[in-house]
């Protein structure tokens, strides 16, 4: 078999960049492609808003299940106006505490998400670059790809 054709059929830098390439879309298509194609506020956005909406729910079963187990156990319980407003107060302190901690958390960690994705992307763009680049260098050769 003739060397030039043999180097041409296997080349491993061609070979290497296609590899590279591939595994990126396989491992990486479902995360850091779909999060780019997101702006970054949108995206972020987009989660805080699930975050809050299921730190609501959690934090409305908290309190429900905390309000039966105080029934419960006390089953004649007479609160007047001024201690309704007093626990009223605390719930409502306390549910705004849980918002502003998870939009807090939630924020940090889906831009840290985004900005990660954004720059494995790019060194995926790159790699396509050099596939095409080496691919253009091949056929200026004179060599068919």
């Amino acid at each position: 078999m003739n060397c030039a054709l043999w180097q041409k059929m296997v080349d491993s830098e061609k070979v290497y960049l296609m590899t590279k390439a591939a595994l990126f879309e396989q491992k990486e298509e479902k995360g850091a492609l779909k999060i780019v194609s997101y702006r970054r506020k949108d995206y972020i956005l987009y989660h805080m808003l699930l975050v809050m909406l299921s730190a609501t729910v959690a934090y409305g079963i908290f309190v429900g299940l905390l309000l039966f187990m105080v029934i419960m156990a006390n089953e004649s319980i007479v609160l007047n106006v001024g201690e309704m407003l007093m626990i009223l107060f605390g719930v409502i302190a306390g549910y705004a505490i849980v918002l502003i901690f998870y939009f807090l958390v939630s924020h940090k960690y889906f831009g840290e998400k985004h900005v990660k994705a954004r720059q494995d992307v790019k060194k995926y763009v790159i790699m396509l670059n050099q596939l095409k680049e080496y691919r253009d260098r091949l056929e200026k050769q004179g060599h068919s790809v």
